[in-house]
Parts: C-alpha cells; sequence; structure tokens
C-alpha cells in the first residue's frame, strides 16, 4: 500500500470516521454497515459480526451480510468478532458466529479483530478448534499482566488503548506483535502513542517505526 505524504500513526481500530493525514487508520464496520462510497486514501475498515449484534434469531441474516462487506478490497480484516459474557445473545450463538467469522477470515487470509469481555475460556477453545493461519488481534486488552502473559503464549496478538497501556502488560507481551487504537474513546492516535512511549521508555521515533513495522508484518503492506 502507497500514500502519498509521512505515515507516521497507525490507528488499528477506531469507530470515527474523521483521522489525520500522518494516519493510517482502520475503521470499524459492523455487519450491515457497508462501505462508505468515498474514504480518505489512507482509511481501511474491519468488518464482523459483534457478539452485541446478536440475537438467538439473527445470524443467518449477519453472516448474508457480512460476506457482502467483507468482499470489498478496503475491507482488510475480520472483526470484530469475539465473545462477551455480558451482552448480546449467549452460548453457543456467539461461538457459532465466531467460527464462522474464524474460517471466513482464513479463507479471505485476513487477520481477525477480537473483542472479549469475560470470554477467554470460549475464545481459547475456538483457537484451539480452528488453528488460524492469519493473527488474531486482541483489541482494547485491559486484562491482567499474567493474563496478558498466558495469550501472548499462545500466539495472540494485542492492540491496546491509553487505558490498557500498563507497564505490566508492555513487560509481559512481544513488543513485535503489539499494536495500538483509539476505539471509541475519541482521543487522537498521538495521545496514545505519547502513552506507549512513557510506559515502555521507546523515544517518539522508535515507538512510530514498531508499530508501523507490526502493521506492515500484519497485512503484508509496505508503510
Amino acid at each position: 500500500m502507497k500514500l502519498p505524504g509521512e505515515i507516521r500513526y497507525v490507528d488499528f481500530h477506531t469507530h470515527s470516521a474523521g483521522g489525520s493525514a500522518d494516519t493510517i487508520a482502520v475503521r470499524n464496520l459492523m455487519a450491515g454497515n457497508d462501505v462508505p462510497e468515498d474514504f480518505p486514501a489512507n482509511t481501511l475498515f474491519s468488518a464482523g459480526i459483534h457478539p452485541w449484534q446478536l440475537t438467538d434469531d439473527n445470524p443467518g441474516q449477519l453472516q448474508t451480510e457480512l460476506l457482502l462487506t467483507a468482499a470489498h478490497p478496503h475491507v482488510v480484516m475480520i472483526g470484530e468478532a469475539g465473545f462477551d459474557r455480558l451482552r448480546g445473545a449467549q452460548g453457543e450463538v456467539q461461538y457459532s458466529a465466531f467460527l464462522f467469522q474464524a474460517h471466513i477470515a482464513e479463507e479471505m487470509g485476513k487477520p481477525m479483530v477480537i473483542h472479549c469481555v469475560k470470554g477467554w475460556d470460549e475464545l481459547r477453545r475456538a483457537r484451539r478448534e480452528v488453528k488460524p493461519g492469519r493473527p488474531w488481534v486482541i483489541h482494547g486488552f485491559r486484562g491482567s499482566s499474567s493474563l496478558a502473559a498466558s495469550l501472548a503464549g499462545e500466539g495472540f496478538w494485542f492492540s491496546l488503548g491509553a487505558k490498557g497501556l500498563t507497564a505490566e502488560v508492555l513487560e509481559s507481551v512481544s513488543h513485535e506483535k503489539l499494536l495500538l487504537e483509539t476505539d471509541d474513546s475519541g482521543q487522537q492516535i498521538a495521545e496514545v502513542y505519547h502513552h506507549f512511549e512513557a510506559a515502555a521508555g521507546y523515544d517518539e521515533q522508535s515507538a512510530e517505526r514498531l508499530v508501523r513495522n507490526n502493521f506492515n508484518s500484519l497485512l503484508n503492506f509496505s508503510l
């Protein structure tokens, strides 16, 4: 992917339609959302069936809608997909919807963006079942350092916002499988980078180079 101008930042996961010329932003779409007709050249998309969308009756409809959106060439990841024990249809409805998306991601050769709230057992069960060849990135992780270390040991990537950027978590995960995001915080991605630099001890240029290289590795891009 070649863009005019200098790209300094990568916002791995955002719900904002805005952005800066110096930022690659991956905007989240839910099943049923269309890729806009016009969008900046530095915007990419993820698309998925969020567990909050699920009811006992709508998985088939959402799957059809997702397939239509995911075929767009600027949709580079599948998700948010995952497990949430606090919201949405529960149990096998979430699990089946997740497996559908995991298999689609594998067929399309796209990474997955994972939403997980208290559903770590289900996520691990799915990973053992699918044995994915493309990365699964847990977005917005705010768990303990021991959980982070355990998940990192199983091959998960992480995308962190400002609230998840603790020294303990950063010591527990591989920085070569780490990305940064604004999600729905309303923050600028530059602010998140500054939090990362302070927590991890990077200077500005090193942090930007690390995240850019990680994003390139994730998507086989060249920024």
